[in-house]
């Protein structure tokens, strides 16, 4: 109803489920409250989603990575890196799935086949903003690499890293100072 600026799914069936950005909200949320408090040296985690306020006592970032898809690597991480005063938020293929006659299913449905996306094993974003850092890596797991590194162009301390099905690395942006 756009006069009422509300949606009714009729399907008893249907469900509206924010998940792609609700948990980077809510993270966000309690950082600014924490932050606003005088709080800082401290990180939240909250499953996937990391928020940094403020450094280390030592001066340094808190040391993060991205979890290696590859669950036959010797390395459980593709990538590692400092953050401070920043989230990082990783979307992937390989905890949330199921497989049915060899088949993975994942939750990250790609719009124009209704199907999970194949483009990725994971998508990781750093920047300011865990909500911005949730919605992001979402969206971009269904973005190929030039459109997504186009739009970290256009953000001001984003950094992204891209883990394609073969396993190859893509990094494109700048890590928050």
């Amino acid at each position: 109803d756009r006069e009422a600026l509300s949606v009714r799914l009729t399907d008893p069936e249907a469900r509206l489920d924010v998940g792609a950005i609700a948990k980077g909200y809510a993270v966000e949320r309690v950082a600014k409250r924490l932050s606003g408090e005088g709080y800082s040296g401290i990180v939240i985690d909250a499953g996937g989603n990391l928020r940094a306020i403020g450094e280390k006592p030592s001066g340094k970032g808190w040391v993060t990575g991205v979890k290696n898809p590859d669950t036959s690597s010797r390395n459980p991480y593709a990538k590692t890196f400092e953050i401070k005063n920043a989230s990082a938020v990783t979307s992937g293929d390989y905890e949330r799935y199921f497989t049915v006659d060899g088949v993975r299913y994942h939750h990250i449905i790609d719009k124009d086949t209704l199907m999970p996306s194949r483009s990725y094993r994971s998508v990781s974003i750093v920047c300011r903003d865990s909500g911005l850092a949730d919605a992001l890596s979402t969206a971009l797991f269904n973005m190929d690499y030039e459109s997504g590194s186009a739009v970290i162009d256009r953000l001001d301390g984003a950094y992204a890293v891209w883990i394609l099905p073969s396993g190859e690395l893509r990094e494109h942006g700048n890590l928050p100072n």
